[in-house]
């Protein structure tokens, strides 16, 4: 386990939050910019984790291990994970849609080398450029980057969510079992399934990436004549 003390904060540069605690001793990540000059002691963060998400009457994210969620509370915003340094929030529902309903390029990350796709974590920045693009501007929720970009869930609005990049199925694919143990504890949640996800990451004007779930693989399949699993992630 890593402990990140508060007076080691010039030193972590790339993540935007630390971990701290609240009053009943739950994970809280703290925004670093409004720490100031606050003195508090070290904190434990465990990397590679799963929490429950939600959020206070402030709008702060708490982090709840996923063991101790009680599963009648309705207020999930999704499922937290931790991986490689990265952290990724992961929505409880999912939808089947097609990527695309027409060819073009939507200006994201595009690579046809498999080895480049697998790290691209800028889905946030894919999405947005996809959905703004005149090549899709017609798409709208009906497709895979348009439904991320207007979900929302337990106060998490719409423009905060997108279609992950390859690299970021592949934190979620990674602790598959885990992150399903805590969809489950959701009220309403559906779980991962052992199909193929969509990706924000372009191959070309006609096809993306997506990740098998039932076996690690990447691959590709056409924008417009395949509907593929849909799930949203967003920050934490």
């Amino acid at each position: 386990m890593e402990k990140i003390l508060m007076n080691d904060l010039d030193k972590v540069n790339d993540i935007a939050y630390l971990c701290g605690v609240d009053a009943s001793g739950n994970p809280v990540l703290i925004s670093k910019a409004s720490l100031g000059s606050v003195v508090a002691p070290s904190v434990t963060a465990t990397k590679g984790e799963v929490w429950i998400v939600y959020l206070d009457s402030n709008k702060n994210r708490i982090l709840v291990p996923w063991e101790q969620w009680t599963t009648s509370r309705t207020d999930a915003v999704g499922v937290a994970i931790m991986s490689g340094g990265r952290r990724l929030l992961i929505a409880p529902h999912e939808s089947s849609l097609y990527w695309s309903s027409v060819a073009g390029s939507g200006g994201a990350v595009t690579t046809t080398v498999k080895t480049t796709a697998d790290v691209d974590y800028a889905g946030q920045s894919n999405t947005s450029k996809i959905v703004a693009s005149a090549a899709f501007a017609g798409d709208g929720e009906g497709y895979a980057p348009g439904y991320c970009a207007a979900y929302s869930n337990g106060g998490v609005t719409a423009g905060s969510w997108w279609l992950p990049s390859l690299g970021e199925l592949g934190m979620i694919y990674e602790k598959y079992d885990a992150i399903n143990a805590a969809l489950k504890k959701i009220s309403g949640a559906t779980q991962l399934s052992r199909v193929t996800y969509w990706s924000s990451t372009e191959y070309s004007a006609t096809i993306a990436w997506n990740l098998y779930f039932s076996n690690g693989n990447r691959g590709g399949n056409t924008k417009a004549t395949n509907k593929l699993r849909v799930r949203p992630v967003t920050a934490f």
